[in-house]
């Protein structure tokens, strides 16, 4: 309901303001965006671009008081009692503070994007969509968390979900085949493929040389399905069983010298659960190259330095046949820049390939679950700190990949809360002042994971992956702690 509203509405925004945006020239900086040469050149739309996002918050506030929510309860005070209050940390669920909200900042970026706008000019769209909502569109205190997570994780999900939209239009089919090429660009991107329909691309049948198209980057595409079990504290038997199910995508070559421009290169990750009573969003991970440059290796290496961004959600509840209240894992790191080199190795005759990746980011956004904290949706420490992530990948022709990735995150958190406050026996207005990364002291995750992928056909392989989760906890207030225990998943993975 709320995806038709917003469509409805950004359509009248867009008859009334098509016609002022068409006539005006705009002097936006020059920028040479790597895939603008790859489509049609779109005029710069600014004024549309702003009007589409201030259209999403009206319509998706609109849905949220027809159906009654309180926090949609607003007026010219309480939007005073903002402005005078300024920014606070908020309590919401991790799923909707550390990937809702990104989502969210991707349709205001993506809009902008649709709109003519390069990477960099679509940033401040998603960065102005956030802070209208924070300031205006609810009776709460603004959010600093979902500022910042709107704002840089909206620009990098929108950048990877434009990118691949991008990919699967194609103006030259027709008939059914166009009607599904629009709903996959639909699926990755609404709001692109809502500008296609009121400016009538989505209808133009287009018919070009070969020769004068130009080359998109490469896109691998990998789905895999199959089951998934987590343990309960390590225990082989003890734990929630279901079925899996996971996107991945590889796009661009980042070996190639012409692919360093913002995000030519990026991979990302999804990864849903069915049943065993967990979430359904189960993991999402991304990283995308800001900006590198090639090194020079001697005969059959390749290596590239560069600058990246990244993304990582892991989620899970409580483990239900065990009676435990403990969460197995909570993991984010939802805004996170820093340096990074990827390596790679080939046989002479190409049948063996080793591919080693290595960052280090710096974390401005991160979360991870905390023992004492138990607020009615929330049960993780926010903060900020740094992570360490290693990847290597053995990789045999006709055989298959043997891999294994090394993920550290050391989190901080820095604004605890008093602790004369009985926040558990407090109302939901009071705690929303609460105003707390979380408990107070330092966490330190890793995450290690082996990874088998055997070759059944050129398009078909059989993945088995573990996950090893240690946990270990310093709080300031409290004792420390530690936790460990693992995931399983094995699935049929299919390559397009």
């Amino acid at each position: 309901m709320r995806g038709i509203l917003i469509f409805l509405l950004c359509a009248c925004f867009d008859i009334g303001y098509a016609q002022v945006a068409d006539t005006i020239h705009y002097q936006l900086p020059d920028y040479a965006d790597s895939i603008q040469s790859t489509v049609q050149k779109l005029k710069k739309k600014p004024i549309l671009a702003a009007a589409e996002t201030f259209g999403l918050n009206m319509v998706v506030w609109d849905a949220d008081y027809l159906s009654g929510q309180d926090f949609a309860k607003i007026n010219l005070s309480t939007m005073h009692n903002n402005l005078k209050t300024g920014f606070m940390w908020d309590n919401d669920n991790m799923s909707t503070n550390l990937f809702l909200h990104p989502y969210s900042g991707s349709l205001s970026f993506t809009s902008a994007r649709a709109n003519g706008m390069n990477f960099w000019q679509s940033l401040p769209f998603s960065a102005g969509g956030s802070l209208m909502w924070e300031c205006f569109m609810e009776n709460q205190p603004p959010s600093t968390n979902d500022f910042l997570a709107t704002t840089f994780g909206g620009a990098m999900l929108g950048e990877i979900l434009y990118r691949l939209s991008n990919s699967v239009y194609d103006d030259s089919k027709t008939g059914s085949a166009r009607v599904l090429s629009e709903l996959a660009g639909f699926i990755f991107t609404p709001m692109v493929e809502f500008n296609r329909i009121i400016s009538g691309e989505a209808f133009r049948v287009r018919h070009r040389p070969q020769n004068t198209i130009p080359a998109l980057p490469p896109v691998h595409l990998y789905l895999n399905w199959g089951g998934r079990f987590i343990s309960e504290r390590s225990h082989l038997f003890q734990g929630s069983y279901g079925l899996a199910f996971g996107l991945r995508t590889v796009y661009g070559d980042p070996f190639d010298e012409s692919n360093y421009k913002p995000y030519d290169w990026f991979t990302f990750n999804l990864e849903l659960n069915v049943g065993g009573a967990q979430p359904v969003l189960n993991t999402a991970n991304a990283v995308g190259l800001i900006w590198g440059k090639h090194v020079d290796m001697p005969r059959n290496q390749d290596a590239v330095i560069g600058i990246y961004q990244h993304f990582n959600f892991y989620d899970s509840d409580p483990i239900a046949v065990s009676g435990s209240e403990i969460k197995p894992y909570q993991v984010a790191e939802t805004v996170s820049f820093g340096p990074g080199m990827l390596y790679k190795l080939n046989t002479e005759n190409n049948r063996m390939q080793f591919v080693i990746k290595s960052f280090t980011s710096l974390v401005l956004l991160g979360a991870t679950y905390t023992d004492h904290l138990k607020l009615p949706d929330r049960e993780y420490n926010m903060g900020q700190g740094f992570s360490i992530n290693l990847d290597a990948n053995l990789a045999m022709q006709k055989i298959g990949d043997f891999g294994i990735k090394i993920y550290n995150l050391n989190l901080y958190t820095w604004k605890g809360y008093p602790l004369n406050v009985d926040y558990m026996h407090q109302t939901e207005e009071q705690n929303n002042y609460l105003n707390t990364e979380g408990d107070k002291g330092h966490s330190n995750l890793f995450i290690i994971t082996p990874t088998l992928n055997l070759q059944l056909s050129p398009s078909l392989s059989l993945m088995i992956e573990q996950r090893r989760f240690i946990r270990i906890a310093h709080y300031v207030y409290y004792p420390n702690m530690t936790y460990a225990t693992f995931d399983s998943r094995v699935t049929l993975q299919y390559k397009f």
